[in-house]
């Protein structure tokens, strides 16, 4: 797939190569008749969880690429004060001071929304893509056994997801250029 000759980790372009065919090979599963209404909705789930998870995988390469850090926020030597310290709109919750340290987030501390947040932020991904990107991790949450299931996953759906990801693989060489 000449597309994704961008991605100069072989293994990580063999794995998304391979997981791109799986997705189609899904989908033409999918088109047969003879399936069951819920066997299709649930293909149309394990497609969308591949969509998501091969643009994910694109734009943590292109993170990792760029060599730039996603910073956190931790809070160290908490320490409570006294009770008679009260902030006047929450009154009888106590009061604490600490050490506030910014801190880089180790990889498997990142998921998708931080890494689309981040795109944002250097403005290398427009604000309808990211916002489809989150839009459609939400219905990949809804793989989730435990969590509901409110969003429709569909034909149209899944179309609009592969959309997403040709339009994300066609971009992405843009993300390696760091902003001066």
């Amino acid at each position: 797939m000449d597309d994704l000759d961008f991605i100069k980790d072989n293994e990580l372009r063999k794995t998304l190569e391979d997981s791109i065919e799986y997705i189609f090979a899904l989908l033409e599963q999918s088109k047969d008749a003879r399936q069951k209404e819920m066997y299709r909705e649930e293909t149309y789930r394990v497609i969308i969880l591949y969509v998501v998870s091969v643009i994910e995988a694109v734009l943590l390469y292109f993170y990792k690429a760029r060599g730039e850090k996603i910073e956190y926020i931790e809070y160290k030597f908490v320490q409570t004060l006294p009770l008679e310290y009260e902030h006047r709109e929450k009154i009888g919750l106590p009061i604490v001071i600490a050490v506030q340290e910014k801190l880089d987030k180790k990889e498997h501390q990142i998921g998708l929304y931080d890494l689309v947040t981040f795109f944002k932020t250097k403005k290398l991904i427009q604000e309808k893509t990211a916002d489809d990107i989150l839009e459609l991790n939400d219905v990949r949450n809804t793989f989730h056994l435990s969590k509901p299931r409110a969003k429709n996953c569909d034909l149209k759906r899944v179309e609009a997801a592969l959309n997403l990801l040709v339009h994300t693989i066609k971009r992405a060489p843009k993300s390696l250029k760091k902003s001066e």
